[in-house]
């Protein structure tokens, strides 16, 4: 019984071998080993404080300021791509390897037309790969540097992946116009050209702020506006140029000069949706979220 049961274990051990060399000898013709699903991952993006875009002559320099993420040094960058940003550097994977002519058509896609990316930690550079895709924008492609070029998706994430990397690099701003905080503010100025009474201006006047014309101030107002003010965020960021009569323009004067920012408005309260420009940026707004910051100088006059 015991010498039956020996020679079964023998045969099954005898069996496993064989199978371990048929495996072995198949992993050798077919490439050798898994697919690196994490080629392109990095598992702590909290060492990233800039990541360098560079599409067709645009570079779009995502760096790490005091104050957040800054956009070229200019203006800060939209939360929602922050997220996503780091989203795909941390979970996107490796679906397969492209080869032959496939692998050669992408690569020399991204070469022509598609995004280099270089990801800092301070002076050393965590990882650099090329993005592009299929004409359809249906199917992602990463490529290394020396050029191994792979289809990758984001789980949980149906849309074109590359498509974050071909944005061009207005859409990079934060939806938040203004950048000053109320109390880096120096001045405020309030200009209706449409009625020329509606003026005002609020200064910053040691220990507090004044507004043109107002001698009883309810201090409270002038709080909740300048927070309605600074935190104020647009729909979108539009591609557009137009040149329209302004209505309202509303300008800000801070202690770090490179914050001072004037928002023109085109258009009325009646209309659901205004454009507006700041700086060289236009911007859809929802008329409803701008009606907080619509008022004129008697709105702050404390009348208790």
């Amino acid at each position: 019984m015991m010498a039956n049961k020996t020679i079964s274990l023998a045969m099954l051990l005898v069996f496993l071998i064989m199978v371990s060399v048929a495996l072995s000898f198949w992993q050798k013709g077919t490439g050798g080993s898994q697919i690196d699903q994490d080629i392109f991952v990095l598992d702590d993006i909290d060492r990233i404080d800039r990541v360098v875009i560079s599409r067709g002559g645009e570079v779009i320099d995502c760096r790490a300021f005091p104050t957040g993420f800054m956009i070229n040094g200019q203006f800060p960058m939209d939360e929602n791509l922050l997220t996503l940003l780091a989203a795909v550097l941390q979970q996107v994977r490796v679906q397969r390897p492209l080869t032959g002519q496939e692998k050669q058509e992408a690569w020399q896609g991204m070469q022509e037309a598609g995004s280099h990316l270089q990801v800092y930690d301070g002076e050393q550079i965590l990882t650099s790969f090329w993005t592009g895709g299929d004409d359809a924008k249906q199917h992602s492609y990463f490529a290394t540097e020396d050029g191994h070029v792979y289809l990758v998706y984001l789980p949980g994430y149906t849309s074109y992946v590359s498509g974050l990397f071909e944005l061009p690099l207005w859409n990079w701003r934060s939806r938040t116009i203004f950048l000053n905080t109320w109390r880096s503010l120096l001045s405020f100025s309030y200009q209706d050209h449409s009625k020329p009474d509606n003026n005002f201006e609020i200064n910053y006047r040691d220990p507090f702020f004044s507004v043109s014309g107002i001698h009883r101030l309810d201090s409270n107002r002038v709080m909740n506006y300048l927070q309605d003010l600074v935190t104020l965020r647009a729909s979108s960021v539009v591609d557009t140029v137009f040149e329209g009569k302004p209505w309202l323009e509303l300008s800000t004067t801070d202690i770090d000069p490179m914050k001072n920012l004037s928002l023109v408005l085109y258009g009325d309260t009646v209309q659901n949706t205004m454009l507006g420009r700041a700086g060289e940026h236009y911007f859809t707004f929802r008329t409803v979220s701008l009606l907080p910051i619509i008022k004129n100088a008697e709105y702050f006059e404390n009348v208790e």
